[in-house]
């Protein structure tokens, strides 16, 4: 009697698989939304549908290949593995490694020199909130635990030694800003969205 074999389990995506889908996702959302708005004709069943379609495929190349990788880049960190509002945070503070910082080659050459914002919690409402410190100034612009707190947990952020509440961005966290903003300089239309939940 010959035994049944068991069918082979289907491995589940990875994170940065996971992470792309959810990308395609928010763009279907985005184009939707903007569709509705203007009041023009949208398709977004066949939007998903060949949403649908890439998955698949990506599927069947990460069966042929394991060793399929989707970073683009030299980047220590993808961008697409830290979530929307973390983004915007952290291209905020890294604003400094943009070419459009300033309209003049001269004063563009100073800004990449400058170092990125640091970032300092605070409470607020007893809700902890995190204000951006450029230069020696604490800025009026705050953002919430959410946008900071995958950051951390990413090791994009660390904690100073000398400065209990102030945290900086680590060098994982430096080569993701500049190379975000190099592609945003840039004009890279795959750039994963900012702020989208």
């Amino acid at each position: 009697m010959t035994e049944k074999k068991k069918p082979a389990k289907a491995e589940r995506p990875s994170a940065k698989m996971r992470a792309l889908f959810r990308e395609v996702a928010r763009d279907i959302v985005a184009k939707d939304r903007e569709a509705r708005k203007r009041g023009i004709a949208q398709n977004t069943i066949g939007e998903i549908e060949r949403a649908m379609v890439k998955a698949y495929v990506y599927g069947q190349e990460a069966l042929l290949d394991d060793r399929m990788s989707l970073r683009s880049s030299d980047a220590p960190f993808d961008w697409l593995e830290i979530p929307p509002r973390a983004r915007g945070t952290l291209s905020f503070m890294t604003i400094c490694f943009s070419q459009r910082w300033s309209a003049s080659p001269g004063e563009a050459a100073a800004a990449q020199d400058r170092s990125p914002d640091e970032i300092e919690t605070f409470s607020e409402d007893d809700r902890k909130r995190w204000a951006i410190i450029r230069g020696d100034k604490r800025s009026n612009r705050s953002v919430g635990d959410g946008s900071v707190a995958p950051l951390i947990r990413l090791g994009l952020l660390a904690a100073r030694s000398d400065h209990g509440n102030r945290y900086v961005l680590t060098s994982a966290g430096i080569a993701a800003g500049k190379e975000y903003w190099r592609r945003s300089d840039a004009g890279d239309p795959t750039l994963p969205r900012e702020g989208m939940r």
